[in-house]
């Protein structure tokens, strides 16, 4: 694979959504993001007003698939 056939990079961030506090875990102050080689590259990849433990259960669910695809395609 040369590095113009390099594969995008698929990563999941759990962030406090920008303006809010983030003080509380349990109000929906939380988002979780998905990247695409470290970059947002789409809004509608951006899950909001989740509370912490919402937010990560969505990042690992989303995790838990990705690694399921790529055992899947002998990628991972």
């Amino acid at each position: 694979m040369t590095s113009e056939e390099k594969a995008t990079e698929i990563s999941y961030e759990v962030r406090v959504k920008p303006g809010r506090a983030g003080t509380d875990p349990n109000a929906p102050d939380w988002e979780v993001l998905e990247l695409e080689d470290g970059e947002i590259t789409n809004n509608a990849d951006i899950y909001d007003n989740l509370t912490m433990a919402e937010a990560n259960q969505i990042a690992g669910m989303w995790r838990g698939k990705k690694e399921e695809a790529e055992a899947d395609s002998g990628l991972g």
